[in-house]
Order: structure tokens, then sequence, then C-alpha cells
């Protein structure tokens, strides 16, 4: 799952499977109201389909291109858990503080048992 973006609880991505263009094409005339048709997973037909237009009218240059994609808003997974603290990682500072503690005390004992 490719994430777009991540909330507290919900992540955006985008939609992908079977009959979800990956993306739809289409175009705007900025001189006048005229719209191309949409097209999925192709925006070469909205290219031809802005040069036709500009060629039956001359002085329309200027197109508003659009993509349109799939989202979808899901559960955010849970993250995997924390390994325990006897797990992996086990050597972190408390032990190593209680390692020493031990080898400290293991030399005092010889002296409190005379």
């Amino acid at each position: 799952m490719n994430d777009i973006v991540r909330g507290a609880d919900r992540v955006l991505i985008q939609e992908r499977g079977p009959g979800v263009p990956e993306g739809i094409y289409g175009a705007e005339c900025m001189s006048c109201e005229a719209v191309s048709p949409l097209f999925d997973d192709d925006s070469l037909p909205v290219a031809v389909w802005a040069l036709q237009h500009s060629q039956d009218h001359p002085d329309h240059t200027l197109f508003l291109a659009r993509t349109e994609r799939h989202w979808r808003v899901v559960p955010r997974p849970d993250d995997p858990p924390p390994p325990p603290s006897w797990g992996p990682g086990f050597a972190g500072p408390a032990f190593v503080g209680l390692m020493c503690l031990l080898t400290a005390l293991s030399g005092l004992l010889p002296a409190l048992t005379t």
C-alpha cells in the first residue's frame, strides 16, 4: 500500500485494482467553454482534441489539462508492536547497568563471608 498522506488513524492511498484507471485525462479550452471527452489511461486523444479545436478556432491556444485519479481513505494499519524488552536489543542501558551492579556485588560477596 503506497501512502499518499497519513493521518492519526486514517491513510489516503491511490486506489488500484481491476477496472481502476491509472489516470483519467481531459482538457478544457480557456477561450471558450469547450471541453474534451475524458479518456482512461491515455492522454493522446486529449492532445489530438486540443489540436483540432485550435485548428477550428485559431485564436484558441490555451487549454487547461486535467489528470484525475481515484483515491481511497482507509483505516491506518497497525504499526508492528515494539519488540519485547527481553528480545532483540536486550542489552540496553538498563541491562548493562544491572550487569555492572551484579559484577560489583559479586566482588563484595567473598569479603562478606570472612
